[in-house]
């Protein structure tokens, strides 16, 4: 695909991400008001800038190494499997190029179309059970991709892989969201935004690497293992929390 073609699909994404940014600037009331009433009911007074915890604070606290670990790493692993996955379908597999739009289509919907219930699912069932089940599921799609090379089979595995980010994201963000008070979080999630995008640049130039040089199996089976190791922190963040403390 040449680049005369892409400039008209490039030219109408910054359209999209002027009407996203004219959207974000117009929503009310700000969802930090919004949280900051949601406290006082409960009967916790809002923090003052001046009494809000720095970075380095918060980063310390009980389940914010593990939520923030989990989270970079499926956003990071899924951003480069995403990215990677065209040439594999199109190079690899010898699928014509316009197969890999409704590939990527899928993808897209297992990512956001079940947000409202995978909101639902986490604050019901928990932070870190679900945070575990997104990050299999993530790293089983992902490890299919290995085996599988239909157009078919690799649209099911991309939706399976946007779920699993979709999962693991919303639920380790949430449970930054409670370690931080209202007037924390916005330190706290941006941050944590901000190293799940380098992370993910960085996963998709060593994937490309690897892609290159090892095969398509080396990146897929170990960019399951990756998104699979976050699980032993989750499980002995778990377990000493709840063995007894002694004086």
């Amino acid at each position: 695909m040449s680049a005369e073609t892409l400039v008209v699909p490039w030219l109408a994404a910054a359209g999209m991400m002027l009407v996203a940014l004219v959207i974000v600037i117009n929503i009310r009331p700000d969802p930090k008001l919004i949280a900051e009433s949601i406290e006082a009911a409960r009967g916790t007074a809002p923090l003052s800038p001046a009494s809000a915890a720095p970075l380095s604070v918060l980063l310390r606290r009980p389940g914010v190494a593990t939520a923030m670990i989990s989270g970079v790493v499926s956003f990071a692993l899924m951003a480069a499997v995403m990215n990677l996955t065209g040439y594999v379908v199109v190079q690899h597999h010898h699928h014509a190029q316009h197969l890999v739009f409704p590939i990527i289509g899928a993808h897209v919907l297992g990512m956001y179309l079940l947000m409202p219930a995978v909101g639902w699912i986490v604050d019901r069932a928990g932070r870190p059970r679900t945070l575990v089940s997104g990050l299999i599921l993530l790293g089983a799609s992902t490890a299919g991709l290995a085996w599988f090379e239909s157009v078919a089979s690799v649209a099911i595995l991309l939706f399976g892989l946007g779920l699993g980010w979709n999962v693991s994201f919303v639920a380790a963000t949430s449970q930054l969201a409670d370690i931080a008070a209202p007037g924390e979080r916005g330190r706290l999630l941006g941050f944590n935004d901000l190293l799940a995008g380098l992370c993910g640049a960085v996963f998709v130039l060593l994937g490309g690497f690897v892609l290159a040089d090892f095969g398509v199996a080396a990146l897929t089976l170990g960019a399951a293992a990756i998104a699979l190791a976050p699980i032993v922190f989750i499980l002995v963040s778990g377990r000493s929390r709840a063995l007894p403390q002694h004086a």
